[in-house]
């Protein structure tokens, strides 16, 4: 096994004497501490066979520890840090791999993707290699490695990129919805997420073949009526501590110290327009969950007792069958780039040590799905998720984002463009070429298969956002790609 204090600490800023705690209960977690005073400088995590899978480190506390500054170092050209990247990647990863994308990120550093190629079509292995965050001077923030195992199949060709746009295309692939730019409203055309490429052998390869999930459909449903209060729905209860606030309304145990101690039950209101509730009381885990129904019930009246008449407003999204695949999603079941999201965010969350006595532990809770809309008309970004506590029925946590009522109102939703034209302007600028695709396969799931597929692309990595339906004008995501790999 590699000493891995000596092999990381090269790859960090002013070069740090540190050891590694691995984690009590699972050898291939470890905390990255300063050798001599503890600090907590990152995280690194290793796969089964040890190999190094994420690294991550807080720049900003090693050199606010040991004496170092960014400004000893000159900027690296965009070609000097890609090759940082790239010695990283050689030294750690498994594979030969590529330079495929370069990005900007928050400014201050770059995400440098580098994958493995299918060296027969030269065609670039998606998450098979290795995702890189590093700041301009050089120096790695952090670091997904993909290590596992994977296979390439070579399918009989059947058809050309030509031949895959017209099989594309006799389907609508644009819908109408509306979008909130600035504040105002907007009747536009998006991209319908349902078709995502297609086969070498002509068939349309949907979202749901792509991510392996089902199609989830969301349905009206009756005027609720409200029989328990909001604080109810939360768990409160007559013993508790209230503390008001200009931030909203927050609830202690009754033996908890209120200076020192965190609410177990708050609702804040960030402005007007967003409301944030969240309820960590005590739970029992029971031989038997609630019935659906019954949660499902708790999830309506809470939503119904803090927007009202959501029948009107919302669609419910329908629950997936029972699967005993999706019960519990454990961290395998993450891809890399899922995983480092939740390391970054846990990094972030937890600056400073807890006891294991002091850990929360979470209710498992179901997901209702609410998805706003305006006479017919989707509004995505208005969705609103409730998790409803499987054994208590206690509303664990929810964010209520609203729309602008009175745009919504006065908008227009009679479009100038119709679907045919939008969907025109979407399809004369799509473009099909041949790319790897990845799935699992069927008898080793830790076993990536890469297929064959034409898939959607516009040239100049533009993608399109939306269609403006009075305008016709086209808005492209921004994808701050500042060099592509070959």
């Amino acid at each position: 096994m590699k000493n891995w204090e000596f092999v990381l600490r090269d790859y960090i800023i002013g070069r740090p004497v540190i050891t590694i705690e691995y984690d009590e209960d699972d050898s291939t977690v470890g905390e990255i501490i300063d050798a001599n005073r503890g600090l907590l400088y990152g995280h690194m995590e290793l796969s089964d066979e040890g190999k190094l899978t994420s690294f991550m480190v807080d720049l900003d506390e090693i050199m606010e520890n040991n004496d170092v500054s960014l400004d000893e170092f000159e900027e690296l050209t965009p070609d000097e840090i890609i090759g940082c990247a790239e010695d990283f990647a050689q030294e750690f990863c498994r594979d030969n791999l590529h330079f495929n994308m370069m990005t900007e990120w928050n400014g201050e550093s770059y995400l440098i993707v580098l994958e493995a190629k299918d060296g027969a079509l030269n065609l670039f292995l998606p998450n098979s290699g290795a995702t890189i965050e590093i700041n301009k001077q050089g120096f790695i923030i952090s670091a997904t490695l993909f290590q596992s195992y994977y296979q390439l199949s070579y399918p009989d060709i059947e058809i050309s990129a030509d031949d895959a746009k017209d099989i594309l295309c006799q389907y609508p692939l644009v819908e109408l919805g509306i979008h909130e730019d600035n504040g105002e409203m907007k009747l536009v055309y998006y991209p319908k997420r349902k078709y995502m490429a297609v086969h070498v052998d002509g068939h349309i390869v949907t979202a749901g073949d792509f991510f392996e999930e089902q199609d989830v459909e969301a349905q009206t449903f009756e005027k609720v009526t409200v029989t328990e209060t909001i604080e109810d729905l939360l768990g409160v209860t007559n013993d508790m501590h209230l503390v008001e606030n200009e931030s909203g309304r927050y609830w202690y145990k009754a033996e908890d110290d209120i200076e020192l101690a965190e609410p177990i039950i708050r609702i804040e209101h960030s402005d007007e327009i967003q409301m944030d509730y969240e309820s960590s009381v005590d739970w029992k885990e029971l031989e038997e969950e609630l019935p659906e129904k019954v949660l499902e019930e708790k999830a309506t009246m809470f939503l119904e007792a803090a927007v009202g008449n959501i029948h009107e407003k919302y669609l419910l999204e329908d629950q997936l069958e029972d699967d005993d695949d999706f019960d519990i999603i454990s961290e395998e079941d993450l891809s890399e780039e899922e995983r480092q999201f939740f390391e970054e965010l846990e990094m972030m969350e937890d600056e400073e040590d807890f006891d294991e006595e002091d850990d929360i532990d979470f209710e498992p809770f179901t997901t209702f799905t609410f998805i706003r809309h305006h006479k017919g008309i989707r509004i995505e970004d208005y969705s609103i998720h409730v998790n409803v506590g499987i054994y208590t029925g206690i509303v664990r946590d929810c964010t209520i984002i609203l729309p602008n009522e009175d745009e919504l109102i006065s908008m227009d939703m009679n479009p100038v463009l119709s679907l045919e034209q939008a969907d025109s302007l979407f399809k004369d600028q799509l473009h099909m070429k041949l790319a790897r695709t990845s799935s699992y396969d069927d008898e080793d799931e830790e076993v990536t298969v890469y297929g064959l597929d034409y898939v959607m692309y516009f040239p100049n990595s533009r993608d399109i956002e939306n269609i403006d339906a009075t305008t016709g004008e086209i808005q492209y995501i921004d994808a701050d790609i500042l060099k592509e790999g070959d």
